[in-house]
């Protein structure tokens, strides 16, 4: 868990790269109007592999259901979460996530 401030760049919220499952949230209260946020589910499916990409979600403006909920995914090799705040003032998002393993 933690927050992140987002920067403009897409930005690495978590990764696992072991054998495990992972699931959480993101909290998108910050956003205002005039801001763009992308989050972006990545999976790598060889242990010599790259992340490719598993799902992608666009957030304009004030959330009327803030708590973006991140699906368990099972990992075997990695999984990653990453943000991009790509319009508006840069903002902190909250994080909570759980590994199991």
């Amino acid at each position: 868990d933690g927050t992140l401030t987002a920067d403009g760049t897409e930005q690495t919220v978590v990764e696992l790269t072991r054998l495990g499952h992972l699931e959480g949230y993101i909290d998108l209260s910050n956003m205002q109007a005039g801001d763009t946020t992308v989050v972006k589910v990545y999976v790598k499916i060889k242990s010599d592999g790259s992340y490719i990409q598993y799902d992608s979600g666009s957030y304009s403006g004030v959330q009327t259901n803030p708590a973006l909920h991140v699906s368990a995914l099972p990992a075997s090799y990695g999984v990653k979460v990453t943000l991009t705040q790509s319009a508006g003032v840069n903002r902190g998002y909250d994080y909570k996530f759980y590994r199991r393993e």
